[in-house]
């Protein structure tokens, strides 16, 4: 069954060592047996490493020369600065710079190159697969202002992760079209589908973020709307639903910005407004617009930093990128920051993922 050097351990024990070690550690072990190579490769040991892993996430970081790094920010309790490990997530074949990156789920990243191809990937097993262009996207001229934004994430009832795609025009320009294109594409089928009655006029689903991932809570994927409103996209039914802001009455008329975040399974509102200054807000019971709590932040420079995410399993702690390069983590509880000091990899010239990443042994090849 198992390698003589380990029979002295039951395969059982061997069984739940296993899905504690990290990826890049698993995939060398493939090699030592056809038995180990069935274990580590079955889906349901997959499945029960994601699950035991999926609480030490660390952020993605694009450099300026298109290379992708994993930032580990490691807990200190008195110093004035927080060393953070950066190691580079290299696809070693093909070799490829990356644009941007688009969304992060269960370990596998969606990602654009250079040449604007976008990839799913796995950077722990070095699984790579290219999505094709999607067919229905509008077709455009150079001089008109056409805005795609993302959603990637993972559908529960069909085992089966997704891309949600949204193109639109700017509602703004003399387009005689306000028509927004939403489609789906499926890693399992690999195929994309453009998803009817999606009228701008009729529904509004334009979404206006500046970041454009989506941000999965509840098995949906959410983006800052019009209105001041949150587009919620069920990954499951692929149907939307809007969701008020919190305090939005309060906020016409005023500059506004916001950033989506996943609170430890809640979901989370960053917002910056002229009148309050920066708060993080979170819905407490998911679709409940009575259910909003709100923390002000004090001490952060509104005009130079954006939040990147909330650090889940720790004393709630919010990580900034800087618009000079580098990051600070503010402490919600503390009213403290603290600058981050990035060891390895490029320094502090990065543009960090509005996201989190987790270690996996997920399969970006379609089925």
């Amino acid at each position: 069954m198992y390698p003589s050097a380990h029979n002295n351990l039951p395969p059982e024990i061997i069984e739940e060592i296993l899905p504690l070690l990290p990826p890049n550690s698993l995939c060398r072990f493939k090699s030592v047996s056809k038995k180990w190579n069935s274990l580590i490769s079955s889906p349901q040991f997959i499945k029960t490493h994601l699950l035991l892993n999926h609480h030490t996430p660390k952020l993605i970081a694009l450099s300026t020369t298109g290379s992708l790094y994993s930032i580990d920010i490691t807990e200190t309790l008195d110093s004035d600065c927080i060393p953070a490990t950066a190691n580079e997530l290299r696809i070693r074949s093909p070799p490829l710079r990356w644009k941007q990156i688009l969304g992060s789920c269960n370990g596998l990243l969606l990602a654009k190159d250079e040449n604007d191809t976008i990839f799913v990937m796995n950077p722990m097993t070095q699984d790579l697969w290219k999505v094709p262009l999607c067919p229905f996207a509008p077709v455009y001229e150079e001089f008109e202002e056409v805005y795609v934004r993302y959603g990637f994430g993972y559908d529960l009832s069909t085992d089966d992760y997704k891309i949600v795609s949204i193109s639109f025009w700017n509602p703004y320009s003399y387009h005689d079209s306000k028509e927004t294109f939403v489609c789906v594409y499926s890693l399992r089928n690999n195929s994309w589908r453009k998803l009817p009655d999606c009228n701008y006029y009729e529904h509004d689903y334009t979404v206006v973020d500046d970041v454009i991932n989506g941000v999965v809570i509840n098995q949906c994927l959410h983006w800052s709307g019009r209105q001041f409103e949150i587009a919620g996209f069920n990954l499951a039914s692929e149907e939307f639903k809007q969701m008020k802001f919190p305090g939005v009455s309060v906020r016409f008329g005023i500059s506004l910005f916001s950033t989506m975040v996943d609170v430890g399974g809640k979901l989370g509102v960053f917002m910056r407004s002229e009148e309050a200054g920066f708060e993080c807000c979170v819905m407490e019971e998911y679709g409940v617009a009575d259910s909003w709590s709100k923390v002000r932040i004090h001490g952060i420079e509104e005009n130079r930093v954006w939040p990147v995410c909330l650090l889940q399993g720790r004393n709630r702690e919010i990580v900034f990128q800087r618009r000079e390069g580098g990051m600070v983590v503010y402490n919600i509880d503390e009213r403290r920051r603290r600058d981050v000091r990035i060891v390895g990899g490029p320094g502090g010239n990065v543009n960090v993922f509005p996201g989190t990443f987790v270690e996996s042994l997920e399969s970006p090849n379609a089925s």
